[in-house]
């Protein structure tokens, strides 16, 4: 036996001990965490850990660790404890979360959420959760998918409640965008530090701003009053005496020119991207899978325009065009969806 494919016994509780490994050769191909491997019903619970399982059921045993310097591999023979610097080409299961699918379009971060990639490698600044009873599973054209349809959580269980509370907090600040008449929760919906137009009234919102801070893991604002007849420049982040050019004249009412963070606001929604590009607008196939918004910087201030697909085509994140395919991210399995702070309808 080459010294590359050691088995050693894992100690493991009397259910497992009693199961038969076939072997010490293992496929090179990753399997998924928390898939059941039906040579020896047994499934990675994580990187370091196996679990007894069953098929297409979400396995509730108590998880036993490999010995030191191994971790857990699912292959032709079974799910197994390798030694972590085995040459053999085999490679840790539970390894793919927090990673972009090959399209580009998502990573699972917890076994219930993910985050939107963008067209890139990197996950985003995004938060998005399953419907109840699906997981997210980085290989699923929906990305949400229900276990006793075979569809198991990429990510583990056993990283699962942090990235669970992260999860709920955000989705608590997000699902009801706020308006500039709380600054506390404006500058939680914002999620950024630094000074915001309150609004565009030239007589009253306009001469106004939001002062955000992060203070101990808290988002706190505070609303000012820029001195005298002065006004609030959103460009240069100062108090200024002529008017800026988005002062209105015309505005009557503070709610009909809040800059609240909103898709229907592209103008704030870009503020909050603070990118140049293409960004999605929701994840309702019948209206918003269809548009999108351009973002722009103009004159130091972020503009932007909303857009509709033509005819019965989609916007795809990941590509950033208009696609005849549904992208994944519309899709009812997917609960909520927010982009660095901005609900995505």
């Amino acid at each position: 036996m080459s010294p590359n494919r050691v088995c050693l016994p894992l100690g493991l509780p009397l259910l497992l001990s009693q199961l038969f490994l076939l072997g010490c050769l293992v496929s090179p191909s990753r399997g998924t965490c928390n898939v059941c491997n039906t040579v020896n019903n047994l499934t990675c619970y994580s990187s370091t850990q196996m679990q007894a399982c069953q098929v297409d059921t979400v396995s509730t045993a108590t998880p036993t660790d490999c010995p030191s310097g191994y971790v857990c591999v699912s292959g032709s023979s079974g799910v197994l404890c390798q030694p972590e610097d085995s040459t053999s080409g085999s490679e840790a299961d539970c390894q793919e979360c927090n990673r972009c699918d090959e399209t580009q379009t998502f990573a699972c971060t917890g076994t219930q959420s993910f985050a939107l990639c963008l067209g890139t490698d990197s996950v985003q600044d995004s938060v998005g959760t399953c419907a109840s009873g699906y997981v997210c599973n980085i290989n699923d054209t929906q990305i949400c998918g229900l276990p006793a349809d075979g569809v198991m959580a990429t990510c583990s269980y056993a990283d699962d409640s942090t990235t669970t509370t992260v999860s709920s907090t955000t989705s608590s600040t997000t699902t009801a965008p706020p308006s500039t008449s709380s600054a506390s929760t404006y500058c939680a919906a914002v999620q950024s530090q630094g000074k915001y137009a309150v609004g565009y009234n030239a007589y009253t919102t306009c001469r106004q701003y939001i002062y955000c801070t992060l203070v101990d893991g808290s988002w706190i604002g505070q609303t000012y009053t820029c001195p005298g007849s002065m006004y609030f420049d959103s460009a240069s982040n100062m108090c200024v005496s002529t008017m800026p050019s988005t002062c209105s004249t015309t505005a009557t009412t503070p709610s009909t020119t809040t800059a609240a963070p909103t898709t229907s606001n592209p103008a704030a929604y870009c503020q909050s991207m603070q990118s140049a590009g293409y960004y999605p607008v929701g994840t309702d196939v019948s209206t918003t899978c269809h548009q999108y918004i351009d973002c722009f910087l103009n004159g130091g201030t972020w503009g932007g325009n909303m857009y509709t697909c033509p005819g019965s085509l989609y916007y795809n994140s990941a590509s950033k065009t208009c696609v005849s395919s549904l992208p994944s991210t519309c899709s009812t399995t997917v609960a909520s969806l927010s982009l660095k702070g901005v609900s995505l309808e």
